[in-house]
């Protein structure tokens, strides 16, 4: 829809609609503390003009404030937003309301790891980011989308678009104020999505990959839970044309005092014939004060599929594989820094070289790592 309408609308939902809905079900209950968006302002924010490294793009403040070349890579404001996401919450009309302009990448080759930056600085406003990706066929490569908030400000922030080519994926959400970031593609091919999010106030994810004929669509993420930071990340696979193929893997610690929840849903629709999904959840308690849970969740609209699974685990150590590395030298304070790291490597062992450096930097900058 147009900016502008969606504006318009986005004003008037955002008092008629409710945060979510309410029901004992695991995808939609309230592990996001919605609390933490309210009280914030909105607020046209004055364009920087920066200096991007190549093949980088900065949103600051909601505004685009400058692209490095990037050959294969072209960077314009849009004016079409919501393609594939409905206005159907809260958060999202409030997004709607607040957005100044939305940012159209078309990507037709990739040299090197595109770096899409989305920061948000301006205390006690909400600023809202929108990025339209649109991947031709012709590409293959890195896409890194990196979104933060600064201390008391309120950021959304929404990734919409379709991938034709082969691409990894990487979205992190690393918040200090509440942010909520939606991400929803096509895939008409494969897409390795690899998302991490990192701490926050409340820091809200919801990933959506809808993937078509003979496509697929893999997600290895990790949600890592610091101090007394409140994550809630859902990821949802759907095969929703014949002969695709949905995989999520998320790993989840929980450190200090955090609450760190995730969600892989799987689901094949009624479109989905002959297509294949699999979702599993690991997390791991850290902190005596913290709490982390895993619910995969399987939906299945039809008899005729190739599998359909999901799994849960928690990765805490026994007491055998505890002596085990005791008796090796591990003093029993370092244990559970030990497990930290090994899902944080599971993780970044997933990615490709192209862009590991860039997500081994922002772990390196947590004081654990």
């Amino acid at each position: 829809m147009d900016l502008k309408y969606a504006k318009s609308l986005g004003a008037e939902l955002a008092s008629k609609l409710s945060w979510q809905e309410i029901a004992d079900s695991p995808t939609i209950r309230f592990y996001t503390d919605w609390s933490k968006f309210e009280g914030f302002k909105t607020a046209e924010p004055r364009r920087e003009a920066l200096s991007p490294a190549p093949c980088e793009v900065v949103v600051k403040n909601g505004l685009i404030s400058g692209f490095g070349r990037c050959e294969g890579v072209e960077v314009n404001i849009g004016s079409e937003v919501f393609r594939s996401i409905q206005i159907n919450s809260k958060i999202l009309a409030l997004h709607a309301a607040a957005l100044q302009e939305a940012v159209y990448i078309k990507v037709r080759s990739l040299e090197r790891p595109l770096v899409v930056r989305l920061a948000s600085t301006e205390r006690g406003l909400h600023i809202a980011s929108h990025v339209v990706l649109d991947v031709e066929e012709s590409a293959e490569g890195s896409v890194i989308i990196y979104v933060e908030s600064g201390e008391g400000v309120m950021h959304t922030a929404v990734v919409e678009g379709e991938v034709r080519g082969s691409v990894e994926y990487v979205l992190i959400s690393r918040g200090s104020g509440p942010q909520y970031v939606h991400s929803s593609l096509a895939v008409a091919k494969s897409v390795a999505a690899r998302p991490l999010a990192l701490g926050g106030v409340m820091n809200a994810v919801r990933e959506e990959y809808i993937i078509g004929e003979r496509a697929s669509a893999e997600v290895i993420g990790l949600e890592l839970g610091l101090g007394e930071s409140r994550i809630d990340h859902v990821v949802s696979v759907i095969n929703d044309a014949p002969e695709g193929r949905g995989y999520a893997r998320l790993y989840a610690v929980a450190a200090d005092k955090s609450f760190v929840s995730q969600r892989a849903v799987g689901r094949i629709t009624k479109r989905g014939v002959r297509s294949e999904s699999s979702v599993e959840g690991v997390v791991y308690i850290a902190g005596e004060g913290a709490v982390a849970n895993t619910q995969p969740v399987i939906l299945v609209e039809t008899g005729d599929v190739m599998g359909a699974r999901h799994s849960a685990a928690d990765a805490a150590l026994d007491e055998d594989k505890e002596f085990f590395l005791r008796s090796r030298g591990v003093r029993r304070e370092y244990l559970s820094q030990l497990l930290m790291l090994s899902l944080a490597d599971q993780y970044l062992s997933s990615l490709t070289e192209s862009s590991r450096g860039f997500v081994e930097a922002v772990l390196r900058s947590l004081a654990i790592f």
